[in-house]
């Protein structure tokens, strides 16, 4: 099946899903507003949090299907990193993982949607707190050009990956998380690819994981 066709199948999937699941949600509420005695049911948190999952699933495939729709305006990715450390502390702290940002040479403006790129960032910083032991990590964003394109290293220091999860982790639904739905790194490479850039990845077992993204100067 060609690419097209197949995110035309799963937009057509997901649109269809999201129906019957938001109807689920809403009786539900319902019946708790009507029987409040219901919320105390052994297995009723079970079913709000299998809910949310569901809708969460249902969310990364539009995003899936929608990462190559772009709204493009200059950005300097330096400068755009320190408005978004704010968000990346909110993500982190909790968990006393440090943040890092390095800027190796002058960084020029590009294309880039800001949305997109915030996007790939809360994917890539989400994962590393995944990997990362707590109290004892740190997370580096690492900025360099070498004149024809601006690169961006997201550098962990949690427990990296072996060879075949590298292999497949740009693969829709695959996924070594027990609660991941396979879609956050794809969705990461189809946005890269969108603007005309890409995406790679280095892994060392219990010796963290680098990202890096290639953004072409204009």
């Amino acid at each position: 099946m060609k690419d097209k066709e197949y995110k035309e199948t799963l937009s057509k999937f997901s649109h269809e899903v999201r129906n019957p699941v938001t109807l689920i949600n809403s009786f539900l509420q319902l019946m708790v507003q009507e029987h409040p005695e219901i919320a105390t049911y052994e297995h009723y948190d079970k079913i709000q949090e299998n809910i949310t999952i569901l809708r969460a699933l249902l969310d990364e495939l539009t995003n899936y299907n929608h990462s190559t729709t772009l709204h493009t305006e200059s950005i300097n990715i330096y400068f755009y990193l320190q408005d978004y450390l704010e968000t990346a502390h909110k993500l982190l702290d909790a968990l006393d993982i440090k943040i890092y940002v390095k800027k190796l040479t002058a960084i020029p403006p590009v294309q880039i949607d800001p949305i997109k790129l915030n996007q790939i960032l809360n994917n890539l910083v989400l994962n590393a707190r995944d990997a990362i032991v707590p109290d004892t990590g740190r997370v580096t964003f690492e900025l360099g050009c070498d004149g024809y394109e601006v690169t961006l290293k997201v550098r962990d220091t949690g427990c990296g990956m072996d060879p075949k999860s590298i292999e497949s982790m740009f693969q829709p639904f695959v996924t070594t998380k027990q609660d991941g739905t396979g879609l956050g790194l794809p969705i990461c490479e189809e946005i890269m690819q969108a603007h005309g850039g890409s995406i790679s990845a280095v892994s060392v077992p219990e010796d963290g994981t680098e990202i890096t993204l290639h953004f072409p100067i204009s």
